[in-house]
């Protein structure tokens, strides 16, 4: 095989490897989720993440940062503030702006999702020994650059959503 069909090979190879690890993490952060404890869905755990990592929001804001409709992101906020996990408050800089942010309880729940998380991650990576660790952390953030290079002109290759 010669040295372009080889490179072909390894590319499709990465693809298909990279299309299940998408398909598996998401079937995993589901299972996570619809833990009793946790009982969120996905499109409401992406919502807590960003209030947690943005602090108090604007809905524009946080549409924007979750890639959600106005519309949609209403209702998830709507449902969320049902279970007291989010509230919408006045801004303290502009007392005309309303702004989401989450709870007590919301925060408690957040830090259910990002420790279940690492506690899975920990069992993935049991198998790793430090140095591999390390070297695969490397190469998954040069991975994530030429993703986020790939990134239409309009798109924030910056926005990070934390799962």
């Amino acid at each position: 095989m010669g040295d372009r069909a080889a490179h072909n090979a390894q590319v499709e190879a990465i693809d298909r490897i990279f299309r299940e690890l998408t398909w598996h993490g998401q079937k995993h952060a589901i299972h996570t989720l619809t833990r009793p404890e946790i009982g969120l869905t996905m499109p409401q755990m992406i919502t807590l993440l960003a209030i947690h990592d943005s602090g108090a929001c604007r809905m524009g804001t946080l549409a924007d940062a979750t890639q959600q409709s106005g519309g949609t992101l209403t209702g998830i906020v709507d449902r969320l503030i049902d279970d007291h996990l989010v509230e919408r408050v006045r801004s303290a800089n502009d007392r005309r702006v309303i702004e989401v942010t989450l709870t007590g309880e919301g925060q408690a729940r957040v830090q259910q999702v990002i420790d279940a998380r690492r506690a899975d991650m920990e069992r993935i990576l049991a198998h790793f020994d430090d140095g591999q660790i390390d070297q695969f952390e490397q190469l998954l953030d040069t991975f994530l650059h030429g993703v986020r290079g790939e990134l239409l002109p309009e798109e924030d290759p910056d926005r990070e959503i934390s799962a």
